[in-house]
């Protein structure tokens, strides 16, 4: 939670004033705020890779047309065959490569 109000004043405010009084004090001038450092960030190689990679994976359509217009006639004629042991396969190195 930030205080951002006492009596009127903001809490920068009040802490400027009371830096200026104990300065003062000591017969100093007040210290002046240092500015803010910008963060800097460094990707390593393999981010930058892997950031490139998400964008090609983003761009990509998930329907790959070439493919649908192969693969539409056959259906629609009812000659497209589907091979089960290749399926079966398929799922089972899906499956295995997931764990």
């Amino acid at each position: 939670m930030k205080i951002t109000d006492i009596k009127g004043l903001e809490v920068d405010q009040v802490a400027s004033k009371q830096a200026e009084k104990v300065s003062q004090a000591q017969g100093q001038q007040a210290p002046v705020k240092p500015s803010r450092e910008e963060d800097v960030i460094q990707l390593s190689p393999q981010s930058r890779l892997m950031q490139q990679a998400g964008e090609i994976v983003y761009q990509t359509p998930e329907v790959r047309p070439e493919k649908v217009a192969a693969l539409k006639d056959p259906v629609q004629q009812g000659t497209y065959e589907v091979d089960s042991k290749q399926v079966a396969n398929s799922m089972i190195t899906g499956m295995i490569q997931e764990k």
